[in-house]
């Protein structure tokens, strides 16, 4: 009996030692040697006074709003044994202090320099050969005397080339073509969409936007646009027709023109390591609504060549998808401008105020549709997209065609390549009222058949190819160079001058030069020179007759583009256009025409 209770009461004795030796209490050095956090857990488990409150650095570990990348292990000390350590399984002695405080990275709060005696850090990111703790030895390069600390990595950048929400708003390089421009279906290469972007918007010769002298340059939604009016006179006067045929916007012979009142809302889509959403839409007041006019949206709304009249040249959302390659890929839907040729709608996204045949009469101006951006490297994009066909509104009986390419640039940025593609159908499903105002470049119009359904409209598809080549050949000089080609199957009403439906296939070729040269930061030169072949005469429907007749038509231009204030361009332009075979000019009386022309565009 009394060995028993002897034995019990050795064993409840030994347990007694044991939490006695495992509490605080026993153990008032580890209480001096720091907070908690560097106690092993069983001692902060029995500590009843840790149980409520929590260390700075488990504070830091644990609060999701400070933003802590890296815990820098406490120094060792040298000059101890390493059973004395706190590094590793050492403890340090009663009586020594935590070595932890005396390391400038353990204390983040404080600001003072390391002591030229104290002992540094393990570098954990080189290896243990290369560490000057224990038998390794660092490189003379990365001494720990003279070493340098290692560059930040930027910031992620946006489609607009920023990385915040202070950036300026989208605006479009003449200099590229139009699928390397932000403005609408297109999107720049991954390398252009950084520092470099931004530090071209931050150039002294940058415009001004009105949101900054608001006080809302820090806003990720972008307000801006500019006005754009002009004034062309026509050496052979203005005839009957008051026309200047072949050239638009300023298509309206001796006659002052508002062309573009024109304001975008925007939100660009940051393009980063996080899925990111934006929009855009584009706002078109003035006399160029019915340039870029759309079937199906605001047919016979406002009258003819009027200034007041309105145009959603652009209403789409954006998407950025961190997927495939470090660039990701963009995804863009609704309406949105073509990334086919060169020059745009826009004022300030051509260098002069009149356009090409090949773009007026050549190619669509926008679609309605999904258009994706793949960003293959920061030097190739490759572009994939469905669309109901050229420059036409939403109706669910059209039938969907396809819309891509490719743009690739060079390593120096000096030279850029883009080739773009558009098939489907592009007539309509029923033919088109005999009494509308505006008809879309290349359907004719034949009257007896208004309203009737078009059995063709499945089968009969255009097909279009652009090609694109920039190069800047010094830091004054860039020239651009586009050929077009296209094909439309059985145009009814072609084959028989618009008297009765009887169809003809078509097909028009185009191309263009221009020579772009900066005599000073405020003064640009501009030469443009195309030829373009319309064979059938489906784009210009030029008629000798009662049938439409094929022509190859030339034209010539030498502008100014000139900024006195960057939120100012004014350019006067004179422009040569010609017909190798048939008059078509002043009232189809004339093979050439001259004009003299001159706009001004304030971008706020």
């Amino acid at each position: 009996m009394n060995t028993s209770l002897s034995a019990a009461f050795r064993r409840r004795a030994c347990l007694a030692a044991i939490l006695l030796a495992l509490s605080p209490a026993a153990a008032p050095a580890q209480e001096l040697a720091g907070d908690a956090g560097d106690r092993p857990r069983v001692r902060r488990f029995l500590d009843p006074s840790s149980w409520l409150r929590r260390s700075p650095d488990a504070r830091r570990r644990f609060d999701p709003g400070l933003r802590l990348v890296r815990q820098d292990p406490p120094e060792p000390d040298l000059k101890v044994p390493a059973a004395d350590r706190a590094l590793g399984g050492g403890d340090p002695p009663a009586d020594g202090t935590d070595q932890s405080s005396s390391s400038p990275s353990s204390t983040p709060d404080d600001d003072s320099p390391n002591d030229a005696d104290s002992t540094s850090a393990p570098d954990l990111d080189v290896p243990a050969a290369d560490r000057s703790l224990g038998g390794g030895d660092p490189p003379a390069a990365s001494d720990s005397s003279s070493a340098v600390a290692p560059a930040p990595r930027p910031a992620p950048s946006t489609s607009s080339g920023t990385s915040g929400g202070g950036s300026s708003p989208r605006r479009a390089d003449i200099t590229s073509p139009a699928a390397t421009r932000d403005i609408g279906g297109g999107r720049p290469p991954a390398s252009r969409q950084g520092a470099q972007a931004e530090a071209a918007r931050d150039r002294p010769d940058a415009p001004k936007h009105l949101m900054d002298l608001l006080g809302y340059q820090d806003s990720p939604v972008k307000v801006h646009g500019w006005i754009q009016n002009s004034y062309t006179g026509n050496a052979n006067g203005r005839g009957r027709s008051g026309e200047n045929v072949g050239v638009w916007p300023n298509h309206k012979a001796n006659w002052w023109q508002g062309n573009q009142y024109y304001v975008v809302v925007e939100k660009p889509a940051k393009l980063g390591d996080d899925i990111d959403f934006g929009f855009r839409l584009d706002n078109l007041f003035g006399n160029d609504w019915q340039w870029d006019y759309m079937q199906g949206l605001f047919v016979n709304e406002f009258p003819l060549n009027s200034f007041a009249a309105y145009n959603p040249a652009q209403i789409y959302g954006e998407l950025h998808l961190p997927i495939l390659t470090e660039g990701g890929v963009g995804v863009k839907g609704g309406r949105f401008y073509t990334i086919a040729g060169y020059e745009q709608v826009p004022a300030t996204a051509r260098p002069l105020l009149s356009t090409p045949y090949m773009f007026t009469f050549g190619q669509p101006f926008t679609h309605f549709g999904v258009l994706t951006t793949w960003h293959v490297t920061d030097k190739i994009n490759l572009y994939n997209g469905a669309i109901n066909g050229w420059d036409r509104w939403i109706d669910i009986r059209y039938a969907w065609g396809y819309l891509g390419g490719l743009s690739w640039t060079s390593e120096d940025d000096r030279t850029t390549l883009a080739m773009t593609a558009v098939w489907g159908p592009n007539q309509f499903p029923s033919f088109l009222p005999a009494d509308q105002q505006i008809y879309l470049t290349g359907y004719v119009n034949v009257p007896s058949l208004a309203g009737l359904r078009n059995p063709g409209y499945w089968r009969n598809g255009r097909t279009f190819f652009t090609w694109v080549g920039t190069h800047k050949w010094n830091d004054r000089l860039t020239q651009v160079v586009e050929t077009d080609q296209g094909w439309e199957r059985a145009i009814p009403g072609l084959g028989s001058g618009a008297r009765n439906g009887a169809p003809r296939d078509a097909t028009w070729f185009s191309l263009g030069n221009w020579f772009l040269y900066d005599f000073t930061p405020k003064l640009t030169g501009v030469w443009r020179s195309e030829i373009f072949w319309d064979p059938q005469g489906a784009r210009l429907q030029n008629k000798v007759g009662d049938q439409f007749v094929g022509d190859r038509y030339h034209e010539m231009t030498l502008g100014l583009v000139y900024k006195p204030h960057p939120n100012l361009w004014i350019r006067p332009e004179a422009r040569l256009d010609w017909s190798q075979f048939h008059p078509a000019y002043t009232d189809d009386s004339r093979k050439s025409q001259l004009t003299l022309a001159v706009d001004a565009v304030i971008l706020w």
